[in-house]
């Protein structure tokens, strides 16, 4: 009975094949590159001593390695930047990045040393 019911199976099958979808392989392509691309720039807002800041990173190639870049900019509160360049890590980047920014808003005076001691 098994065998009878497995024979029917097989040639209902071999009759009447399903159509095979076919592969977009420019999709495929399309939708990869997009979400690289989102993975490697980003920018997003922050909220530093309680400022809208964004941080933005980018990647570049550097001595044929992928290297990252950051910069932090506060741009309602003041025009100083704080950039890095050349690091490894993306998060490390960020953080060299908002360091940079927070050494340079204390040398103007806008912040004391004691309100930045967390960044620093």
């Amino acid at each position: 009975m098994v065998r009878g019911f497995l024979a029917v199976v097989v040639v209902g099958v071999c009759l009447h094949p399903t159509p095979a979808a076919s592969f977009d392989i420019s999709s495929f392509i399309s939708t990869t590159a997009d979400t690289v691309i989102k993975r490697l720039y980003v920018d997003r807002e922050i909220n530093l001593f309680d400022h809208y800041c964004i941080i933005s990173r980018s990647p570049h190639i550097s001595r044929w390695e992928l290297k990252w870049q950051a910069t932090v900019t506060c741009p309602g509160w003041t025009p100083v930047k704080g950039k890095v360049r050349g690091y490894s890590n993306p998060l490390s980047a960020e953080r060299e990045a908002t360091r940079d920014f927070v050494q340079r808003i204390v040398q103007r005076g806008l912040v004391t040393r004691d309100e930045a001691s967390e960044w620093l």
